[in-house]
């Protein structure tokens, strides 16, 4: 049931890779753009990259035999604890930087909902834009690290699934 190879396995190479993460989130914001924007997309790159790493560090020294649900185990446990780390750094480096980093992205993301006023109107209705318009305002540190992390493990969880069958036996 609880496979410890894995769990170490999904620590070293999900805490490695939320590393990474942060430290494209600081080089993204110390060039002067939005890490939480559009490029911040770029702090992704590093999942897919250390899953398959893990899965296949994990089959060439544990288990040469590697079923779909181990593999997926793996993955899965590299992605949760990138997503883990990942998020608490963010959290740490809103407060490091300040509250401008935030202030910034918030401003950003009004003016992206401005632009696109019209078409969001017609998805999502007018009351529920204008919650949406509101609810930015009150975006706090803590509420973009959970943010953070459930992407993180959304995105990870997806490409363990991928990884996971191109690794199985």
């Amino acid at each position: 049931m609880f496979n410890q190879a894995i769990v170490r396995v999904g620590i070293r190479y999900g805490v490695l890779c939320g590393l990474v993460s942060i430290v494209l989130v600081a080089a993204i914001y110390f060039m002067g753009y939005n890490p939480f924007g559009d490029i911040g997309r770029l702090t992704y790159v590093p999942i897919p990259i250390f899953i398959v790493l893990a899965i296949r560090y994990y089959k060439r020294y544990n288990e040469a035999e590697l079923s779909f649900g181990k593999g997926a185990r793996v993955g899965l446990s590299v992605a949760f604890y990138n997503a883990l780390t990942a998020a608490m750094l963010v959290f740490l480096f809103i407060h490091l930087v300040g509250p401008e980093i935030l202030q910034n992205h918030i401003a950003e993301m009004k003016a992206l909902l401005d632009e696109t006023r019209e078409e969001q109107i017609q998805i999502i209705g007018e009351e529920s834009f204008d919650n949406v318009y509101n609810a930015l305002g009150s975006l706090t540190p803590s509420m973009q690290a959970a943010d953070f992390f459930l992407w993180r493990l959304i995105v990870g969880s997806l490409f363990s699934v991928v990884a996971a069958v191109f690794y199985r036996k």
